[in-house]
């Protein structure tokens, strides 16, 4: 039996970052992934945005060295609500936002090339920097195609109340509100006709548009063309989701009309904030 003391110490190439760091490579990748997505990343505990930090060991033989464990975190404003009144519905409400947006990560990050996992007790959402497969999907200078601004929400003739409610709920959970349409970020957009009980007056169709970079490589004639159309189809199916619990959460009244594939706003719900 081979006891501690004759154990040989790792060489430098096998020992990885030092306890309590994320790979630096791997760091990079998600941040970079993240960006093209279209959403914030957090700096510290500062939110909005997905916080990068180093997986905690459930245990001793949790081997998560160099592994990244993502979090959401909602506006200050919501945290800090949630923080003052324990048990009401700003609490709820940041629980759900993080919920759905990490389960959103969970979707769309595989298609940049990172697997995601959760830790044995089902804490932490984690990316193991060695699962990484194929290359960083980067987007090269000069791809970007100068194009005009779409409609804003005022050129569309949206109601200034479910814009308004829209505005307040995206920013409570932290989410960019894309100015028109062609922008990063929630979209909002003319109610496309169902035939159904779901089309009424005062309402608007929600969307999510990823970053430039990304949408202009996977239009672009770039071998990484493909790989991009990919990721861009898995952001937005994943933020779609996402956006139905997350916006809900934060006062919005929503509904998915699934034989059409559109999550329709039609106004504020309850507040989540009262003050």
């Amino acid at each position: 039996m081979t006891t501690p003391s004759h154990r040989q110490p790792p060489s430098p190439a096998d020992a990885g970052p030092p306890a309590g760091r994320v790979d630096p490579a791997l760091a990079d990748r998600l941040t970079d992934a993240v960006l093209l997505a279209g959403l914030p990343v957090a700096f510290g505990d500062q939110g909005p945005g997905v916080r990068i930090r180093p997986a905690r060991p459930v245990d001793d033989r949790d081997r998560c060295q160099g592994v990244a464990a993502l979090d959401w975190l909602p506006s200050p404003r919501l945290t800090g609500a949630a923080m003052a009144e324990p048990g009401q519905a700003a609490g709820s409400a940041r629980d759900l936002v993080a919920t759905a947006m990490e389960n959103a990560l969970a979707e769309f990050l595989p298609a940049f090339g990172l697997e995601t996992g959760r830790d044995r007790v089902g804490r932490e959402l984690r990316v193991d920097g060695r699962a990484a497969v194929d290359g960083a999907l980067r987007v090269p200078p000069g791809i970007l195609v100068a194009r005009p601004a779409g409609p804003t929400p005022v050129e569309l003739g949206l109601p200034a109340g479910v814009v308004g409610t829209v505005r307040r709920s995206a920013a409570l959970a932290g989410l960019p509100l894309a100015p028109h349409l062609g922008a990063t970020g929630v979209t909002l957009a003319r109610c496309a006709p169902t035939g159904g009980t779901g089309d009424r007056d005062g309402a608007a169709d929600l969307g999510w548009n990823p970053s430039r970079g990304l949408a202009d490589l996977a239009g672009s004639d770039l071998p990484e063309a493909a790989r991009a159309a990919t990721a861009r189809s898995a952001v937005n199916g994943a933020m779609r989701h996402a956006l139905g619990m997350a916006l809900r959460a934060c006062g919005a009244e929503l509904r998915w009309l699934h034989a059409h594939q559109l999550l329709r706003v039609y106004g504020e719900a309850a507040p989540t904030i009262r003050h």
